[in-house]
């Protein structure tokens, strides 16, 4: 929740828009139930108008915090200060800058909001089971209500077809792929079955640092790490997976991955025809599904 937070944060303390002026997916899901707005455009026409007010006066106070003042007298001092505001935003929400790009104040406040979103979703996937499952439910909304509602979502064409790629729609999916398979488990450190060699998964080992014909690190596994060849480190042996045989993959409820799920499900033409009035036929379509009360989840038929 912490990134959404500082997303927030970023928007009132160094943008200048109140948070008393920012909608949340709980306050307009409320204020449609008041006004009964049962329809999906009745309820799709009032949030296009209330996130697009608050859209144009973020990027009107963006705009105003990172220009020159037509009244300033003296040497412009406009990239300074455009530069000390971004510099603002970018400490808080962890965004690593080039000095010699371009600032883009706007770019990058999305992609932290994105990338909120992405986390909540995770977070979902894992706490499913959980008592904090419903917590993470609404948390997800708010988050995809702020990304959607501020920056917009289209449904991706590609390939002469229209894809679903909507994290929150995706994640009320509650589906994924479970693979079935065999493999030889061996150790990180002597290469041998590792339920026969002598290393202890719990004990540290003096290890020389090499790297496989991948380029994967023999100590952390990883193709790019602060390890040097060469140099002896401890480490705790890990598993290794060789001989891998995929022998099927599952359609389930519960992936044993609580994060195999799917990124994206082809749309249909009859469904967008249907929901559009017209077929799109390669068109920009805007997605606004995310600013919606929720609709609930679809769960596999039970197969008993």
């Amino acid at each position: 929740m912490s990134l959404y937070g500082q997303c927030c944060r970023s928007i009132s303390l160094t943008w200048g828009l109140s948070l008393a002026h920012l909608p949340s997916w709980t306050s307009t899901t409320e204020e449609i139930h008041r006004r009964g707005l049962w329809t999906m455009s009745a309820q799709r026409d009032f949030l296009i108008r209330v996130w697009s007010q608050v859209r144009r006066q973020l990027r009107a106070n963006i705009a105003a915090l990172t220009s020159p003042s037509p009244w300033s007298i003296g040497p412009p001092t406009s990239d300074l200060w455009s530069h000390r505001q971004y510099m603002a935003m970018a400490r808080s929400l962890h965004i690593p800058h080039d000095t010699r790009q371009p600032v883009d104040p706007w770019r990058d406040l999305e992609t932290a909001a994105r990338t909120s979103l992405a986390r909540a979703v995770d977070a979902y996937n894992f706490l499913e089971d959980s008592e904090l499952s419903e917590l993470a439910h609404r948390h997800a909304h708010h988050v995809a209500a702020l990304v959607g509602g501020l920056f917009d979502c289209n449904i991706e064409y590609s390939d002469d077809t229209y894809w679903d790629v909507c994290r929150l729609t995706l994640m009320h999916s509650r589906w994924g792929m479970s693979a079935g398979f065999t493999a030889t488990r061996n150790c990180s450190l002597c290469g041998q079955d590792i339920d026969y060699c002598p290393h202890l998964l719990d004990t540290r080992y003096d290890v020389t640092v090499r790297h496989d014909a991948d380029g994967a690190c023999n100590v952390c596994g990883s193709r790019s790490c602060s390890h040097t060849v060469g140099e002896t480190v401890a480490a705790f042996p890990r598993s290794v997976m060789s001989e891998v045989q995929l022998h099927e993959v599952s359609w389930v409820s519960r992936p044993r991955d609580p994060l195999a799920r799917f990124t994206k499900i082809e749309l249909s033409q009859e469904v967008l025809r249907h929901g559009l009035g017209e077929d799109p036929t390669g068109r920009d379509v805007c997605c606004y599904r995310c600013l919606h009360p929720c609709s609930g989840f679809d769960h596999l038929p039970n197969r008993d």
